[in-house]
């Protein structure tokens, strides 16, 4: 099926009534009588990745069909890919993402798709650089005059474009860019990038930045995150933020023996995520190198896998939290933090920021102070084993919300669909260690006879870069996880790196082609804020094919599932939560209802959905626009924009 089908099949997108334009200020909700309401930063103006537009609502959601699709393939050729994760932006009525394998910058009329010009830089950088593609999409910043469209193309560099032509600002940096590696001190060939689109506060542009993959590092010496910002007008350094303190900075003390010197990777790769009206910007921090060794850096490890409240104008902390102390499972944080505004049970109003983490614990913390809003407790963890490591005595959790997806992973955690299969599974798993959340990675041929830890949620799992969404109006948390264990095994190997230990990972064993754990594998989890409890959860979708048609299944109703491996997206809007099962998942796009999380109504599409949703009304409609693609179905990336008829 086609999307051209598709509109045939299922009529399809909304008319809002007609009233006074309004796109207000951040923080501002804006009723869906308006004209225009647009979507301006990645998250959304406030930072919740919410929509206050009702038109498409439970009533008539079943009857959403395409307005428009723009394809990759005709534009970009070959250099369209199969997963786009940008999020578009939509301002006066134009859409601004990026796509392909270069990451172009595209400007489309948001009323019908039509390319109004695109932007590409040339550039030999791209060639290594640790996070191509289209990445996660733009910035627009403006000052009620001057406008401008940033990008951080894949060999870092940071560019500013006109958004009415593409092209390049001149008085901005050098020509319209500004390197990004120069600027640092680094050279051309060092392994450094961006993949989120830059965070905007007032005049200043900050670009957090992604490195190399730490699993299997060749040298712990390692290119390091700062993070940088920059004046949106001319392109000078603002500020900078050493994410691995140097020498008399603070923190400096948590890296012993020297190991801030060398050691690299805490960086910023998710989105930074800005609180307007404090001033501050909170930067989602990653682990240092390597992923799951630190022998070479003993010590806690400032700033690394922390969640870091800065000064937007200056760069000085605000204050930080440490979600990970001397970070050997990779568990760094993979998502732009949420702001949120809620009430507690006791009526306190509180102004927070979530964190939501692969280890599947969302982190909440009060805005101003960093203040944890629930008990976050030090809880002894198991310890690492490895010869030359020495983990954390202790890791911070938190007391509430409850953990949202399988962690750690024990017997009781097997499938058991059948007394064969939980057989199979016990014997499978009996090579491993199993078992705490925060159990380390393990030598292969360790002298307990085991060949590496079997991990839960897994890297892959809990949350990623996806996220979830927070909903003002019912006050409701919206988080997406799957469940990914993975065996985490140790190796030395002095060919491939000057580390003593690097990573071998392995997925986790399978029983007849089905996942090892009990579903569901992927899930939808709704937290009321006013408590910290878990209102619902649903899994993300149904049981794909491949398992319901299982052979060992055979006659046994295992219900709705979700896909394994794949990792829902969001977009909560004044009426409906609509998700995505995202790459990898099944073609739809879920409507459901926000209190009871009761499935809607599901709309076909002809690939899975791979980048969260957005929303924006033109005259007096409301759309829904995404990224699908399928690599298996060899779909190549297309801009789906719905709405009603």
């Amino acid at each position: 099926m086609n999307l051209r089908q598709l509109r045939l099949l299922t009529p399809v997108v909304a008319a809002l009534a007609v009233g006074a334009c309004a796109s207000g200020p951040p923080g501002e909700l804006v009723p869906d009588q308006a004209e225009m309401v647009e979507w301006t930063a990645y998250n959304g103006a406030e930072g919740m990745r919410y929509s206050p537009l009702s038109q498409i609502d439970g009533t008539n959601v079943d009857d959403l069909a395409v307005a428009w699709e723009w394809e990759s393939t005709p534009v970009l050729g070959e250099e369209s890919e199969f997963r786009n994760q940008s999020t578009p932006l939509m301002v006066d009525g134009v859409m601004y993402f990026t796509a392909g394998t270069e990451r172009i910058v595209i400007a489309a009329d948001a009323r019908t798709g039509e390319t109004k010009w695109t932007y590409r830089y040339e550039d030999e950088r791209n060639e290594i650089a640790p996070r191509a593609n289209s990445g996660r999409g733009v910035s627009y910043w403006s000052d009620g005059e001057e406008q401008r469209i940033f990008v951080v193309t894949p060999g870092f560099w940071l560019v500013a474009l006109d958004p009415a032509t593409g092209s390049p600002i001149t008085s901005f940096g050098n020509e319209g860019r500004v390197d990004l590696k120069r600027q640092l001190g680094y050279s051309d060939d060092a392994v450094i990038g961006a993949s989120s689109p830059p965070a905007i506060y007032e005049d200043v542009v900050a670009v957090g930045p992604a490195l190399a993959v730490g699993l299997a590092p060749p040298s712990r010496n390692n290119v390091a995150g700062s993070v940088l910002a920059f004046d949106a007008r001319t392109g000078e350094e603002r500020w900078r933020f050493h994410t691995i303190p140097q020498e008399g900075e603070f923190g400096n003390e948590t890296w012993e023996e020297g190991s801030w010197e060398f050691t690299g990777n805490a960086g910023a790769w998710a989105p930074i995520a800005v609180d307007h009206e404090r001033g501050l910007m909170f930067l989602p921090v990653e682990g240092a190198t390597g992923d799951y060794y630190g022998g070479h850096r003993p010590g806690d490890n400032l700033f690394a896998s922390s969640l870091v409240a800065v000064d937007a104008l200056t760069g000085e902390r605000a204050w930080h939290f440490q979600i990970f102390h001397h970070d050997i499972l990779d568990y760094d944080n993979p998502t732009a933090p949420l702001l949120a505004n809620f009430q507690l049970a006791d009526g306190e109003r509180v102004e927070a920021v979530v964190q939501l983490t692969k280890q599947a614990f969302a982190y909440v913390f009060r805005r101003e102070s960093g203040e944890p809003v629930w008990p976050i407790v030090e809880q002894p963890v198991p310890q690492s084993d490895t010869p030359g490591e020495k983990s954390s005595p202790t890791q911070p959790i938190p007391s509430r919300p409850a953990g949202y997806d399988i962690q750690g992973i024990t017997t009781d955690d097997l499938i058991d669909f059948t007394p064969e299969l939980r057989a199979a599974a016990l014997e499978a798993v009996s090579p491993y260690r199993l078992g705490d959340l925060f159990a380390p990675a393990s030598v292969g041929d360790a002298p307990d006879g085991t060949q590496g830890t079997l991990s839960a949620p897994g890297t892959l799992g809990g949350t990623n870069w996806e996220g979830g969404a927070f909903d003002p109006e019912t006050e409701m948390l919206f988080v997406g996880s799957h469940s990914s264990p993975s065996v985490l095994t140790l190796v030395s190997d002095s060919a491939r790196s000057d580390m003593d230990y690097i990573l071998s990972f392995g997925r986790a064993p399978q029983v007849e082609g089905l996942p090892i754990v009990k579903p569901p594998y992927s899930r939808i989890t709704a937290i009321d804020m006013s408590t910290g409890d878990h209102a619902w959860v649903e899994p993300a979708g149904d049981a794909p094919d491949e398992i319901k048609d299982n052979p060992a299944l055979e006659g046994i109703d295992i219900g709705r599932t979700g896909s394994p491996g794949a990792r829902p997206v969001f977009l909560a809007t004044a009426s409906l939560l609509f998700t995505g099962e995202g790459s990898g998942g099944q073609p739809y796009l879920h409507a459901w209802d926000k209190t009871t999380g009761e499935l809607i109504y599901s709309v076909p599409l002809p690939a899975p959905v791979t980048s969260n949703p957005m929303s924006y009304a033109l005259d007096g409609k409301q759309y829904i626009a995404f990224w699908i693609g399928d690599v298996a179905e060899e779909v190549r990336s297309r801009l789906v924009t719905l709405a009603l008829p």
